[in-house]
């Protein structure tokens, strides 16, 4: 569905931008959030993925689309997890 036919679906195909109430713009949000992305968009943001997660920051939280494929995608997981490994060396030997 295109942004311009969900905002027709909930009335709000001709209000300015400024009229928006925060309630239609979660709602986007939520919508929004329930798509997918693929393997070439996770491994785009793997980076930031992994350096939220050695931050210790809620990066599953954060970067929900993210999370959810690397759940169902092994290739993707691998990729990250030996991201993480090698971060965290980073961050060990820097501490050090």
């Amino acid at each position: 569905m295109k942004l311009k036919d969900w905002l027709s679906k909930m009335g709000l195909g001709n209000m300015p931008k400024e009229n928006l109430p925060d309630s239609s713009v979660l709602d986007l949000i939520r919508y929004l959030e329930n798509c997918e992305v693929d393997c070439e968009q996770a491994f785009h943001m793997l980076d930031q993925y992994a350096e939220m997660e050695i931050r210790k920051e809620d990066a599953a939280r954060l970067m929900p689309l993210v999370h959810q494929h690397l759940e169902m995608c092994s290739g993707c997981n691998d990729h990250y997890e030996a991201l993480l490994d090698v971060l965290a060396k980073v961050r060990e030997s820097s501490e050090a």
